[in-house]
């Protein structure tokens, strides 16, 4: 990745020493924060900066994610769709919501949903700090220099140098994959001036 102005990651930089930070403070707290949420999945108050900005901490997305054993409680207690509110509005952003239609549920069903709501939280940490406090404005309106080929993808604004995504995934010896997501999460085709959080994403898997 070949970088024309230095001045471009400064931001990003500055801002990363204190996602992670937050982070690893939302494992460590994951599991007591949750206790938290409302029966539609919402937490309260400071604690949104846990919760992932565009969904509740029972989306049901844990249904496709999670076995059945565990997944259970979701049929014929929620119903889910889409909506903002006034904040994310301003922001340029919708999220997706769940109500609770069914508030009775057994034991085990409000156990296994604890830990489904906890493996979300875990899974997605820190994601309200990397949007509310740590996110970036993208402007759809100014002219980007683009690198794109199959894999990998880098994107800078040319008239304010500090917003810039780059991403790449590369299969390596075999089954070995890397997953790289540094800058902001920018929304190509938002057509709108939107929140966009910060990546800080390194990792490897096996497929």
């Amino acid at each position: 990745m070949q970088i024309e102005r230095g001045d471009i990651v400064i931001k990003w930089l500055l801002y990363l020493f204190p996602s992670l930070l937050y982070t690893c403070l939302c494992y460590v707290t994951n599991p007591i924060v949750v206790l938290f949420a409302d029966e539609d999945g919402e937490l309260p108050g400071i604690f949104r900066y846990w919760q992932t900005w565009d969904n509740p901490t029972n989306p049901s997305d844990l249904v496709d994610m999670l076995p059945r054993w565990l997944t259970s409680w979701y049929a014929g207690h929620y119903t889910e769709y889409i909506s903002t509110t006034p904040e994310l509005e301003e922001l340029g952003r919708t999220r997706w919501f769940t109500k609770c239609i069914n508030d009775n549920f057994t034991i085990w069903q409000r156990i296994t949903r604890y830990i489904c709501r906890v493996y979300w939280l875990s899974r997605n940490s820190a994601y309200g700090f990397c949007f509310f406090l740590l996110g970036a404005d993208y402007n759809p309106y100014h002219s980007f220099y683009i690198k794109q080929s199959e894999n990998e993808c880098f994107v800078r604004d040319s008239d304010e140098p500090s917003i810039w995504m780059y991403s790449n995934s590369k299969k390596i010896f075999g089954r070995l994959e890397w997953n790289i997501f540094l800058g902001w999460k920018l929304t190509m085709g938002a057509g709108i001036i939107t929140r966009c959080m910060i990546a800080n994403r390194i990792t490897m898997k096996i497929k």
